[in-house]
């Protein structure tokens, strides 16, 4: 990597990892946790992409894909569209492929390990730091992967490019999304995704995983993680990806002496890499074993609430929720 584009890096980088305070916290330990900097700063965009008004970085070459990157909790897309930048100067194949950078912003909710504050979140988070035994927030998830899947939907309609040559992912509580949208109780006709990427995010739902076959055998993961993550504690990932792995998903993990942050030039260079490797042809991977029965058994109370989540979560997912509203 030359000096030139190390530095246009740092720059990106220094911006990722500065602090917001869009919210004041009932605990001062709450803030910044799960957010990057939303601040804009101005830089010289590649003449291979340009932004349209509906807020999609479109690339202007040949082979067409989309990435969909999910920002953290109390952040907005800002500063992490700034990678439409930063990943073709380190892997200058990428911007020989036309692809379409879309970043998301989270609806305002109200967050329970806040105070009930309202702030741009994915889902509701009950507990702090997130630990293997966090509640999860099944309708919640449920919501956020519908509008994931609806951002899908439109670029095949709109754009003409196929979920197969879709990348989902997302940093913190969007990494969590991305994980349940590309793999969880996917319906049975869903085409896979080229692949899914986690950044210091966490699997939610781990004791209900049902991940279908094609998925797990065509969407290759790449879940990096800090060492020193006390947000999203580091167990995560290593519980995580054992899960994952066990149920067939290819599943690179990378680690950093970080804490819960996006401020690593390798870090970065490990997402560019992945992704030059996911959309380019590739050929087809023998299959894995699916996973055993779930390794974990909590009291019986907490296993029929997880299982009303899950029921819950699945609901939500097909929509049959709604459904039942607009019934009674």
């Amino acid at each position: 990597m030359n000096r030139q584009v190390k530095m246009c890096l740092l720059s990106v980088l220094i911006i990722l990892a500065s602090p917001v305070f869009h919210f004041q916290p009932c605990n001062e330990t709450f803030i910044a946790a799960f957010s990057t900097s939303t601040t804009t700063t101005t830089a010289r965009t590649p003449s291979s992409t340009s932004k349209s008004s509906d807020g999609f970085h479109r690339s202007r070459n040949n082979t067409k894909a989309a990435v969909i990157f999910l920002h953290g909790l109390g952040d907005t897309p800002d500063g992490w569209s700034k990678l439409t930048e930063v990943l073709p100067s380190i892997r200058p194949n990428l911007a020989n492929i036309d692809i379409t950078y879309v970043f998301p912003p989270a609806p305002y909710i109200g967050v329970s390990v806040n105070g009930g504050e309202k702030m741009p979140g994915w889902f509701d988070v009950f507990d702090w730091p997130i630990g293997l035994d966090a509640k999860d927030d099944p309708k919640g998830l449920a919501q956020s992967v519908r509008s994931v899947e609806k951002i899908v939907k439109q670029l095949e309609e709109e754009e003409g490019i196929h979920p197969s040559r879709v990348v989902i992912g997302g940093f913190s509580q969007g990494g969590a999304v991305a994980l349940m949208a590309a793999y969880n109780r996917r319906k049975k006709d869903a085409i896979p995704f080229a692949g899914c990427i986690c950044l210091s995010g966490w699997l939610p739902m781990k004791q209900y995983l049902d991940i279908d076959e094609g998925a797990a055998e065509s969407t290759p993961l790449l879940w990096a993680h800090g060492q020193h993550d006390k947000k999203i504690v580091f167990e995560q990932q290593t519980y995580g990806v054992n899960k994952l792995e066990n149920a067939g998903v290819d599943v690179t993990a990378c680690t950093y002496p970080v804490g819960h942050e996006t401020a690593d030039f390798e870090e970065i260079a490990d997402m560019a890499d992945f992704l030059e490797s996911v959309l380019a042809m590739k050929a087809a991977k023998p299959k894995k074993p699916r996973s055993a029965d779930p390794d974990f058994h909590g009291k019986e109370e907490a296993e029929n609430e997880d299982e009303t989540n899950a029921l819950l979560y699945y609901l939500c997912a097909i929509g049959i929720e709604e459904s039942l509203k607009a019934a009674s």
